[in-house]
């Protein structure tokens, strides 16, 4: 038995999942943060929200390629399931620490802003 192939059957559902509903979850509830932080500016919110929620689209994408290019011959089923907990750990702390620093980056940025008026 192929052991890859398996592998990669249950990890690209997984990562499809995750991509599509924690991006649609950070799109929507971002938004309200936003117009709290943009007071109310609705097509600059629009904007912001739009290229966040591109660029996190391409960062998954992007390490989903590159995690089944790189990825190792698997010969068992505890190895099997060892790989897909580490890149599906990865991505998901990963993504939490790209959220964590938008959300500080964006926070700073409006409130100097409204220190300089």
């Amino acid at each position: 038995m192929n052991y890859n192939i398996l592998t990669y059957c249950i990890y690209l559902p997984i990562i499809a999942v995750i991509m599509v509903k924690v991006g649609w979850m950070f799109y929507t509830h971002g938004e309200v943060f936003l117009l709290y932080l943009f007071q109310q500016n609705t097509s600059l919110v629009k904007s912001i929200n739009n290229l966040l929620l591109i660029g996190y689209y391409l960062v998954n994408l992007g390490y989903a390629v590159i995690t089944l290019a790189y990825w190792e011959t698997i010969t068992s089923v505890p190895q099997m399931l060892n790989t897909l907990s580490e890149h599906l750990g990865i991505i998901i702390i990963g993504l939490a620490l790209l959220h964590y620093n938008n959300v500080l980056w964006l926070n700073y940025l409006v409130k100097s802003k409204t220190l300089k008026q």
